[in-house]
C-alpha cells in the first residue's frame, strides 16, 4: 500500500513537472513576443519623432523660401519704381 502511494505521488510529481515545463516554455515565447513588440514600438516612436522633426524642418525651409521670395519681389518693385 505504501508503494502504491509512493508511485501515485511520483506520478503526480512528474505530471506537475511536465506542466511546469510547458508553462515555462509558453512564458518564454510570451516574453519573446513582448520584447519584439517593445522593439517595434520604440522603432515606430523613433520614426514618428523623426517625421515630426522632418516636417518642422520643411516648414522652416518653406518659411525661408517665402521670405527670400518676398525680398526679391520688393527689390523688383523698387527697381521698377526707379524707371
Amino acid at each position: 500500500m505504501a508503494d502504491e502511494q509512493d508511485n501515485l505521488v511520483i506520478r503526480m510529481l512528474r505530471d506537475i513537472r511536465g506542466d511546469t515545463m510547458d508553462t515555462r516554455q509558453r512564458l518564454v515565447r510570451v516574453e519573446r513576443h513582448v520584447e519584439e513588440m517593445r522593439e517595434q514600438m520604440v522603432t515606430a516612436m523613433g520614426m514618428a519623432g523623426m517625421a515630426t522633426v522632418s516636417v518642422e524642418k520643411q516648414g522652416e525651409r518653406l518659411d525661408e523660401i517665402s521670405d527670400e521670395l518676398e525680398a526679391l519681389r520688393r527689390r523688383i518693385a523698387a527697381l521698377e519704381n526707379r524707371t
